[in-house]
Formats: C-alpha cells, sequence, structure tokens
C-alpha cells in the first residue's frame, strides 16, 4: 500500500490533464486573471511609520492607519508583526471617501489610483489585497480583490466625482464600478446573481451574505445618484437570487442567520489504483447558477486555503488520501474518480465563536456509485449533521454578534430605499428581515449577544454615499 499512496501523488497531476468535458461536459473551472508583480508594488509595502492618520472603524473594527506617499496602510489584528501597517481596500475605500472634500486630493486621486489599481481585462480598475493577510481564504496562490472593499471603493470615488465633476472623474468612477463587474470565472467577483466578497478559484464560489449585501448597498447608491437603471436592474436580480434561495444563508435550528453558504470539511478517501484521478463537481441546484469541477491541488505543506479542494495528507500504510473539500447549500457536490473508491466522514459540529463548522460528530462512510465510466460519491448524509455554511459568529472584541443584525439592517435598507421598482420583491425581503429578526430571540445559547442594531446602522452609514436611514429603531418599523 506504501507503493499505492506515493504514485498515487505523483499521478494525480498527470490525471488532471483529462478535460473538464470528459468529466462534466457543461462544467467550468474558473481561469482567473492576476495582477503582475509590477502591478502590485505600490501596495506590497509593509510599514511601520509614516503620517499618523485617524482610526477607521470599519464594520465595528477600529483599525489605526498610517499615510505613505499618499496612501493609507492599516494594522490589521491578525497580522504577526502588531506593529505593521499594510494596504487594505476597505480603508482605502474610507480613506477616499474622508479626503475628498479637499480639492487638493481630488487633484491628486487619479494619479495615485492608477498607482495602486490594477488594470482588468474588462477595463475596470481593481484595487487587490497584498499578499499579507493570514486570513484562511487568502491562502494559495491567487491575489483576489473583494466585493466589500471594492464596492467601499466605489461609495469613495462617487463622493470624489459629485465634488469634482470632471471627465476625468467619470471615467474614473466608471472604472471603479466596471470593476464590481468583472466575471468570477475570469477572475472577478461578479457571479452574475451574486456578489463575492473572497472568490475562491478551487471550490465552488461561496457567497458571503454581508459582503454581498454591503456591495449591494453601494451600488444602490450608485444607481440612485447616477440614475443607472441597468446597475439597477442588475440588483434587482441579485435581491430576487438571494429571496428565492434565503436559507441557504439561514440556519433554522439555531435560529441565526449564516455567515455564508459554504463549509470546509476534510474526507478520508481510499482508492482502489495507484493513478486514480478524482474531481470535485459542484451541481448548481438553482440553474441561475453555473455548474463547477476542479482538480484537486497538492498541499501537504498546507499553504492553500481551507476551502481549496485539496491533498493535505497521505498515508503511507494503507493508501488513504485525506482530502480538503467544500459543501455548500447551493450546490450538490460530488466527488468523482475513474475507478471504485470510498470516503469517510465526520458529522459537524457548532461553536459560536468560530467562522466554520468543528468535526465531532459521528463518522461516516460513503461509498462511490458506478455511473457509465465514472465513479461519483455525493458529498451528503442523511440527518443536518453535515453543515454547509456556518452561522455567524460571536468573536469580536466585545464578543457581540455583528454580523447576523447587520444581514437584517441591510436588508431592511435595502428593501425600503430600492433604485428598482419592484413592489413584491421588497415586501419578500422584508419579511424575511421580519423573520430573522422575530426569531433572534429563540436562539438558544442565551449568554452571547448580538449587535446593537443602531451600532451597525452607523457602522454602514460611516462610508455611504447617500443616507436614507439614520434610526434604527425607525428602520425597524418597516418590519412590521
Amino acid at each position: 500500500m506504501l507503493a499505492i499512496a506515493a504514485v498515487l501523488l505523483m499521478s494525480l497531476a498527470a490525471a488532471g490533464s483529462a478535460s473538464a468535458e470528459n468529466w462534466c461536459p457543461q462544467c467550468v473551472t474558473p481561469t482567473p486573471f492576476q495582477p503582475s508583480p509590477e502591478a502590485m508594488k505600490w501596495v506590497d509595502g509593509v510599514y511601520k511609520t509614516g503620517t499618523q492618520d485617524l482610526e477607521f472603524s470599519m464594520y465595528g473594527n477600529q483599525q489605526s492607519t498610517i499615510v505613505v506617499d499618499g496612501v493609507p496602510y492599516a494594522k490589521y489584528w491578525q497580522l504577526k508583526d502588531k506593529d505593521a501597517y499594510v494596504f487594505h481596500p476597505l480603508v482605502w475605500g474610507r480613506f477616499v471617501y474622508n479626503n475628498s472634500d479637499s480639492v487638493t486630493f481630488r487633484q491628486q486621486l487619479p494619479a495615485l489610483s492608477e498607482r495602486i489599481g490594477v488594470a482588468l481585462p474588462n477595463g475596470g480598475l481593481a484595487f487587490y489585497y497584498p499578499d499579507h493577510y493570514p486570513l484562511f481564504r487568502l491562502r494559495g496562490p491567487d491575489i483576489v480583490y473583494s466585493a466589500i472593499g471594492q464596492s467601499e471603493i466605489l461609495s469613495g470615488f462617487l463622493k470624489y466625482d459629485q465634488l469634482e465633476r470632471s471627465e476625468v472623474s467619470h471615467a474614473l468612477l466608471k472604472r471603479v464600478r466596471d470593476a464590481l463587474f468583472m466575471p468570477y470565472e475570469e477572475g472577478g467577483i461578479d457571479l452574475g446573481v451574486a456578489q463575492l466578497e473572497f472568490p475562491m478559484y478551487r471550490s465552488n464560489p461561496e457567497i458571503i451574505l454581508n459582503g454581498w449585501l454591503h456591495s449591494l448597498l453601494n451600488l444602490n447608491d450608485y444607481a440612485h445618484i447616477k440614475g443607472d437603471t441597468q446597475v439597477a436592474a442588475y440588483i434587482r436580480n441579485n435581491l430576487q437570487f438571494f429571496a428565492d434561495n434565503h436559507s441557504a444563508w439561514y440556519d433554522e435550528e439555531r435560529n441565526i442567520s449564516k455567515y455564508s453558504d459554504t463549509s470546509p470539511h476534510q474526507i478520508v478517501v481510499t482508492p482502489t489504483r495507484p493513478d486514480q484521478a478524482f474531481r470535485l463537481i459542484h451541481r448548481a441546484k438553482d440553474r441561475r447558477l453555473k455548474d463547477y469541477i476542479f482538480e484537486p491541488v497538492r498541499d501537504l505543506e498546507n499553504k492553500y486555503s481551507a476551502l481549496d479542494f485539496r491533498i493535505i495528507r497521505a498515508d503511507p500504510p494503507n493508501g488513504r488520501i485525506t482530502m480538503g473539500v467544500t459543501c455548500s447549500s447551493l450546490f450538490h457536490s460530488e466527488l468523482a474518480s475513474d475507478a471504485p473508491f470510498s470516503f469517510t466522514i465526520r458529522g459537524s459540529g457548532y461553536d459560536p465563536m468560530k467562522s466554520t463548522p468543528i468535526s465531532n460528530g459521528k463518522w461516516h462512510t460513503i461509498t462511490a456509485e458506478q455511473r457509465g465510466e465514472r465513479y461519483v460519491a455525493t458529498l451528503e448524509l442523511e440527518s443536518s449533521e453535515l453543515m454547509c455554511g456556518h452561522p455567524t459568529n460571536f468573536n469580536k472584541k466585545n464578543k457581540k454578534n455583528f454580523y447576523h443584525i447587520q444581514h437584517i439592517v441591510a436588508l431592511t435598507y435595502l428593501a425600503s430605499d430600492p433604485a428598482y421598482d419592484d413592489a413584491p420583491l421588497n415586501a419578500r425581503l422584508l419579511h424575511i428581515a421580519s423573520e430573522w429578526h422575530r426569531r433572534t430571540s429563540a436562539f438558544a445559547l442565551k449568554e452571547y449577544q448580538f449587535e446593537n442594531p443602531q451600532e451597525v446602522l452607523d457602522s454602514i452609514n460611516r462610508g455611504k454615499s447617500r443616507v436614507p436611514h439614520t434610526d434604527a429603531a425607525m428602520l425597524a418599523a418597516e418590519l412590521h
């Protein structure tokens, strides 16, 4: 069996040359655009000193910043070096928003943006995360930008354009906007029916609800101010998709919303052949989504994201392979191979302080069934043991749950201030938000607290270009 494990690891890459058409004719594998090192050099720096700037309050977190050569750099709580300042797209967006009242800053902004932004194939201008963040979603070789950050930047540039009102400002705003519509499969953040906070290119596209809603709030302001009916229609289609699939972001058992639709899991695969090839196929439950297929990456040194489809380790005595996989409430996930196999998976557990499931349940063995020339095992359990999407957590510094309340406030905000015309859809959104709000009191762990809605509303409003709602109590009245 030692030979099987060793040969299998070497042969998986060779087997990967087989085209997706041989496994899943309609399936898609992203081929993401990546910025060059030259394009990233201005935001790759790590600094200890600079011109001191004010603290930014971003999503309930205080982030101290400095300015170096006109660019803000922020401390980030997960960085190993607690004295380091790095570029953060959300902070850049808020920096542009806060400084656009200055004529001098507005004159400098186009050249500054060209220096630190990345020109996309679709003509957009995106602002990427540098490769310094230890977040598990940002691990691996891919450099990404984010819907939440890019939309915050859109809000800042919208304010800049409203004050500048020049051909230069109009063109720059349009490029920032267009980055929000770069297709996911090409390396962007637009899924067509949703915006992606962190695009993952080796697993099903994960839709993080707070980032998606944050992006729609800023796009909604843009559509209102610019009278953009196409963007308004896009927002409507996104919210229609949410309304039709809202259960993907809600934990019915625990009465709390989910951070996203997707969770990482580990499985132990028992192959039967040393040259056996594997694919992970995600078949969309809603046909507005695509089907996706991925090959595993070899990740014995744990350098990739926990959400990537990967080989984590091999057990030479018995030939078994441990793989990282994902399950999503929006997809049926299948492990496929060209030879028989089985895998074991452990049931999920819930920890209110974590953002992913813990593995403390029963072990289950799933044996692949033959389907034509392939062998397929579905990543599903008969009960609710397999958690696909984890509830929002209580891991902020104040130990309060911010994102559950943000989901409710943001949905209510969008439904009560739409740039599109669809009263039935707005009524559905308000009903969903009302149900989530009503059931919050039924959350079983009474020792845990949720953030005050006014604090959440204030956080949302700090960077918005339009502020039609300032009182959380009055906004909540929309739910009754």
